[in-house]
């Protein structure tokens, strides 16, 4: 048997700073995450009638409500753990350190779930699935939420090829149209580009965490290994 006594250092100073330190780049990305999930929140409650209208596809449904909220939520969820995780970290709490543990282990499977679903929509042609349900819509009898959507967007028309349907592109004192950008440049410009650097973001946020929770087991076991009082934890 290999004895691995000697890889966990002997002083638990050595494990908590750099625990304390990821955990600070940690807070740091919640909060980028939740400015992330706050704006995509924001930016797609202008889409829900839309979504409603033009009974979207698993795709558009999950672009438009899952995908930001499920950000905005892990975000808020790492910015109360992460400065959970300093102090239990630098007050050497087991209990609090196993806890801590658990639930960067939960986040790291939901962070893995964001990620992967930012990666799979984007692969998916979101900006296809958007524009058919636009051009349907466009054509149907409550083509009123198009006409909002383009003023909000500040586009006429999904794309050149799309019908020319004179109730829709919002129109100046002078009758004539406002924007000369079709809304497939804008939306892809706005949305599609970003879509793999918030997986990407998600899979770097996973790889600190991962360390954070190593850090953290091998924080646990040396302090399992310390003498102390039963009433150390709760202190």
């Amino acid at each position: 048997m290999v004895d691995t006594t000697n890889l966990i250092p002997n002083t638990p100073r050595y494990l908590k700073v750099p625990l304390i330190a990821f955990n600070t780049i940690l807070w740091v990305l919640g909060l980028v995450l939740v400015i992330i999930g706050g704006i995509g929140v924001s930016f797609f409650s202008n889409f829900k009638d839309f979504t409603k209208v033009s009974k979207a596809t698993s795709a558009l449904s999950n672009l438009t409500t899952g995908a930001p909220a499920g950000v905005l939520v892990i975000g808020i969820f790492f910015v109360i753990l992460t400065v959970v995780g300093c102090f239990v970290a630098g007050k050497e709490k087991l209990v609090g350190l196993v806890i801590y543990t658990m639930l960067m282990l939960i986040i790291l499977v939901a962070l893995i779930g964001v990620g992967g679903k930012a990666l799979t929509l984007h692969n998916d042609d979101v900006v296809s699935a958007i524009g058919n349900a636009w051009e349907d819509v466009s054509n149907g009898p409550k083509n009123s939420t198009i006409l909002k959507l383009e003023d909000f967007l500040k586009c006429c028309y999904w794309n050149s090829t799309s019908t020319k349907n004179p109730s829709l592109c919002p129109k100046d004192s002078k009758g004539l149209p406002k924007y000369t950008d079709t809304c497939d440049g804008v939306f892809s410009s706005k949305i599609s580009s970003n879509l793999y650097l918030v997986g990407a973001a998600a899979v770097s946020i996973g790889v600190i965490e991962f360390i954070c929770m190593l850090f953290s087991l091998f924080l646990i076991i040396r302090i399992c290994r310390a003498p102390r009082t039963k009433s150390y934890d709760y202190q």
